[in-house]
């Protein structure tokens, strides 16, 4: 009875989200809904621009709906009836889930101020941009400099075997080579998806890329990133509470020069600089599978905005995204995460800002594995798996086989 009540509940919230906005006419405007789920500091940014927005424009009007923590699943909703929001963000998914509901926007004049790093990960694979990016999350692996001098590391290393023999150089010189904040399921995710790409799908001799694609994956093939992840924590390479610490350890570890690497986003970054604006600790690459192969950054947004391709009122949609696609509101809603804006149009002064797109040039770049590889639902498979296999609950295997019940049961359902 309660689970009939929570889906009836949903419904009546996304019947009212309709009613709220969509098609309406009022006094002559075409009224458009901007669906969100952004919250605190994005969600005025964007509820700044709307307002901004209406302001100018005498024949169109737009609300934004707040769907709050139930976001997925009203989308979801509305996907399966086909009755979606005139526009909506996409939260990271704009062409796993979003892609087949989005209107190209390729043609759109500040297209082509994308930039490309960011660009790739909105695009599908028929070059279809399906959003527009707001800011660029990049990711990778957060490094402490003085620590590798300290351990005799002369170079940030490249690939796998470079990041093996440099942990072995960090122990035996005192310090904590890797700093896993256990207590959050995240945090063991992000470790995993990120040496997933490295092993599974960005070697140039050693990708499974299209077959987890399609969905002929070998799962076994998973085990080696368990039985890699492993090798760190029996080796002695990771903090001994890695099954409890939380991130505030990681923050303290890097800004005490006692910790070299963490497998976590820029925001770590911010933190440690505030307990120790000297330390010295940037964002590095992930290094590759082996040797020729290129060590790469994660380049995923926060926040992208889509417009549906059968609203009723798509010319007036393309007009608030295109208003939307201002460098000064691009920059706004980048600037309420501390992110890089999506576009080299937009004036950027912050010099840690700066130094993020500095480090992008250049760099080879992949979406996250789980945005990318894996059908939607599956982070959450990634912490369990993550937690059970590091405690030893599951074992690689019987890790790498509900992994494969996971993968099959939500492609079938998509």
């Amino acid at each position: 009875m309660k689970r009939i009540l929570y889906v009836l509940t949903l419904v009546l919230i996304a019947l009212s989200a309709v009613y709220a906005g969509g098609s309406n006419e009022e006094s002559g405007k075409t009224t458009l809904e901007f669906a969100i789920k952004e919250t605190g500091s994005t969600l005025e940014a964007y509820k700044q621009i709307v307002d901004s927005f209406n302001a100018e424009h005498e024949d169109i009007k737009v609300e934004i709906s707040d769907y709050g923590k139930d976001y997925q699943t009203l989308m979801k909703t509305k996907m399966a009836t086909n009755d979606l929001p005139d526009l909506f963000t996409t939260h990271g998914w704009a062409v796993a889930l979003y892609g087949d509901y989005l209107y190209p926007l390729n043609d759109r004049p500040w297209a082509e101020h994308l930039f490309p790093e960011i660009r790739s990960t909105d695009t599908d694979r028929e070059g279809n941009l399906v959003a527009l990016p707001m800011d660029i999350d990049i990711t990778g692996l957060v490094c402490n400099d003085t620590v590798l001098e300290k351990s005799g590391v002369e170079e940030r290393p490249s690939t796998l075997s470079e990041f093996i023999a440099a942990c072995q150089k960090i122990k035996e010189a005192g310090f904590t080579p890797i700093h896993i904040a256990g207590k959050d399921p995240s945090d063991v995710a992000g470790l995993f998806s990120r040496l997933s790409l490295s092993i599974l799908t960005m070697s140039n001799t050693h990708s499974y890329a299209e077959e987890l694609l399609d969905g002929t994956f070998d799962w076994s093939c998973y085990d080696e990133v368990g039985n890699f992840v492993l090798s760190l924590v029996e080796n002695g390479y990771t903090n001994v509470d890695y099954l409890t610490a939380d991130k505030s350890g990681t923050y303290r570890g890097l800004a005490q020069d006692k910790v070299a690497f963490a497998f976590q986003s820029n925001l770590t970054i911010a933190e440690v600089r505030k307990l120790n604006p000297d330390a010295n600790v940037s964002m590095m690459e992930i290094p590759g599978y082996t040797e020729g192969d290129s060590s790469f950054l994660i380049s995923g947004e926060r926040d992208a905005v889509g417009v549906w391709k059968d609203s009723e009122h798509l010319e007036e949609a393309l007009e608030f995204i295109d208003y939307l696609a201002q460098p000064e509101n691009v920059l706004l809603v980048a600037q309420a995460y501390s992110l890089p804006p999506s576009m080299d149009n937009a004036e950027v002064t912050d010099p840690g800002i700066l130094e993020i797109l500095d480090q992008i040039k250049g760099s080879v770049v992949t979406n996250h594995f789980d945005r990318m590889y894996l059908p939607d639902g599956m982070w959450n498979t990634l912490k369990v798996y993550g937690t059970s296999v590091l405690s030893g609950e599951m074992s690689v295997r019987d890790g790498s086989m509900m992994m494969q019940a996971d993968y099959e049961r939500l492609r079938n359902n998509a």
